[in-house]
């Protein structure tokens, strides 16, 4: 151990030096006050040996002064006095000596004092040792804390600040200094009666930690957080998550549709199925009915629009199922949201305020579908503004570089419509595309949910891009392609194929659509065999090719229950007779099947329910198909 000695006579210091060497320690030897200082300015020592009567400064005052120095409670100071008087030695120790030797010195009381002081100094430097380790990780603490991207901050038992770190002025939007002492509630009085007090109470009360998530009062701004606590009061860190709650609720939207359009694309095939029964058999019906019964033909007439009427319900049910794809063609989409525009506002009291780029890129899209969005935007505008106003339409061009949560980088046209209503409250923007979620007496909920999942479909988006008191914004995209617009059906068809003896094979698993269908084709003069499923249809196709009586057209149904589907099917009859005319026909619309027919094998689709012109025009279309170039 170093020692530093500090005497005055010279006799008693050489004495005393030579005591203590005995005991192994070093020691430095010094005559006075300042020497001592000196010395200390250069090394450390733990020990120090005072002589009381020094000269210029005393030995009580070097003490004293010692003490007031930076981590002057690590020294082990033994004052050396010839004063006994117990005034004099409680003098000694207020001035901050650990311990002190009357003179004459006695050799084996001294050895005691410094068996005591040696003993003292180990135990002194443990807990100096603990405490430079803990002030050391608290230094690492606080790094730790200023760096990290959450914010962080702690009050005490008061609810004063007493730490705020750098992250938690940017969330705060406030300078730490002018926090540090301040009562959290005084300096933020909208969290009163929020979720914030009412879980950092509860910290208080319940002395455990607590995660939560709460908004700002207006609710436009989410925080993550995590209360503890700590030394009396509540630490808490806290993060802003707005975006992340923004995608989750997003994915939820996705999810809830997603769920309903399971459901919703069993009932549509089931109901199509019987709407093509329906409105076969009354199509049957106007043509067996006497010319001259005027009265029974317009009832068939009003049964027949309301049937499909009821078609168009189903196909808005479609729009929602997993499967449920839209029938694309690449066209001017201009066009087609100028038309959809125009039409929307027909008979209401607002005007339409068209901005559309001269050289807006093509798209490939279901006109229809399309139509029927911004069908639904308008009206949602039309709505918001019951004492008219202007509707403005636009669409532009727009070159994604980077991807989106939502949407994949590439080529776009964002069409955005904005209407001058009172916009769309923040507690409400995020349940707008849920289905049959309304505000309206008489609404559906289903406009903005359909139109969700149609542009959804088309590898798009359609979001609320921005709402106030005066108005709302809806922007959706579609993706932008390079091919050549489709012909739009303008061209003069081609003269009908003579039915007569032409057979046609429809495979279909409900009897009354088989039936119905027979009945149809047959009154078109076709002669036609009816199977139930895929097995029954190839093993008819094969036996007619043996015999020579070929299958002109064969119709499957892309669902089968239990049994070989359409898909399935055509398959097995190409391998029979690849030149053969197959329809697919399905009351629930399927990208493969439909959309995509004839990337596998088919001449024609026929979505349910269908009437007997439709029939006739998809056998036209099959044949016209299928003759060679």
């Amino acid at each position: 151990m170093r020692i530093l000695l500090v005497e005055d006579h010279e006799e008693s210091r050489n004495n005393l030096h030579r005591l203590i060497e005995r005991r192994g320690h070093q020691i430095v030897s010094v005559g006075s006050a300042e020497e001592a200082k000196l010395a200390l300015d250069k090394a450390s020592f733990p020990f120090l040996i005072l002589d009381w009567m020094l000269p210029g400064q005393s030995g009580i005052d070097l003490c004293r002064e010692l003490r007031t120095r930076p981590k002057g409670d690590e020294f082990f100071i033994l004052l050396v006095t010839a004063r006994a008087d117990t005034e004099d030695l409680e003098q000694a120790l207020a001035a901050g000596a650990s311990d002190y030797l009357t003179k004459p010195l006695d050799i084996a009381l001294l050895n005691v004092r410094l068996s005591v002081a040696e003993r003292q100094i180990r135990e002194l430097a443990e807990r100096n040792h603990a405490r430079a380790a803990l002030q050391e990780s608290a230094k690492t603490m606080a790094n730790i804390l200023e760096n990290t991207t959450d914010g962080f901050f702690a009050v005490d038992e008061t609810w004063k600040f007493t730490y705020a770190n750098a992250q938690a002025e940017v969330l705060l939007a406030r300078n730490r200094d002018e926090l540090i002492g301040k009562v959290l509630w005084e300096e933020f009085p909208q969290l009163r009666d929020s979720p914030f007090e009412e879980n950092y109470r509860r910290v208080l009360t319940e002395l455990a930690s607590i995660d939560f998530q709460a908004s700002d009062p207006a609710g436009k701004i989410w925080f993550e957080m995590r209360a503890y606590p700590s030394n009396g009061g509540v630490s808490v860190f806290f993060r802003d998550v707005t975006e992340r709650k923004r995608i989750e609720e997003e994915r939820l939207t996705t999810s809830k549709l997603e769920s309903l359009g399971t459901l919703a694309g069993g009932i549509a095939h089931d109901l199509n199925n019987i709407l093509t029964v329906i409105s076969g058999n009354i199509g049957l019906a106007q043509i067996e009915a006497p010319t001259d019964a005027g009265t029974l033909l317009s009832f068939l007439s009003k049964a027949g629009q309301a049937a499909q009427h009821a078609a168009h319900l189903s196909s808005q049910l479609l729009t929602f199922s997993k499967g449920g794809a839209p029938l694309k063609r690449v066209c001017l989409i201009s066009q087609v949201l100028a038309q959809a525009a125009e039409f929307s506002l027909y008979g209401s009291n607002l005007r339409a305020d068209i901005d559309i780029s001269p050289e807006l890129w093509k798209a490939e899209v279901d006109p229809g579908q399309i139509e029927q969005v911004v069908n639904a935007l308008m009206l949602n505008a039309r709505e918001a503004m019951p004492h008219g106003g202007t509707v403005h339409l636009s669409a532009r061009n727009v070159d994604l570089t980077e991807a989106s949560p939502t949407l994949s980088a590439g080529r776009y046209i964002k069409t955005t419509i904005s209407d001058r209503g009172s916009g769309v409250p923040d507690d409400l923007a995020t349940k707008i595309f849920d289905p049959y979620f309304t505000t309206k007496p008489m609404g559906s909920g289903l406009g903005l949910s359909i139109s969700y999942s149609i542009v959804k479909k088309h590898g798009g988006l359609l979001h609320l891009e921005s709402s106030s008191t005066e108005g709302a914004n809806f922007a959706f995209f579609l993706p932008a392609v390079d091919v050549e617009v489709s012909q739009m059906d303008s061209a003069p068809a081609t003269p009908a194929r003579r039915a007569a003896e032409q057979r046609v094979l429809v495979m279909d698993d409900e009897a009354a659509i088989r039936e119905l269908t027979s009945q149809l084709l047959s009154t078109l003069g076709y002669e036609v065999t009816a199977v139930p499923d895929g097995l029954e249809a190839v093993k008819t196709y094969e036996r007619a090719l043996r015999r020579g009586e070929n299958f002109q057209a064969v119709i499957l149904d892309a669902t089968i229950r239990g049994g070989m589907g359409g898909l399935a099917t055509i398959e097995r009859l190409r391998s029979l007779d690849p030149q053969v005319t197959a329809i697919i026909c399905s009351g629930y619309s399927d990208q493969a099947a439909l959309s995509q027919f004839f990337n596998y094998g088919f001449r024609g689709a026929l979505p349910k329910p269908f009437t007997r012109r439709e029939l006739a025009e998809a056998l036209q279309r099959a044949f016209e198909t299928n003759q060679p170039a």
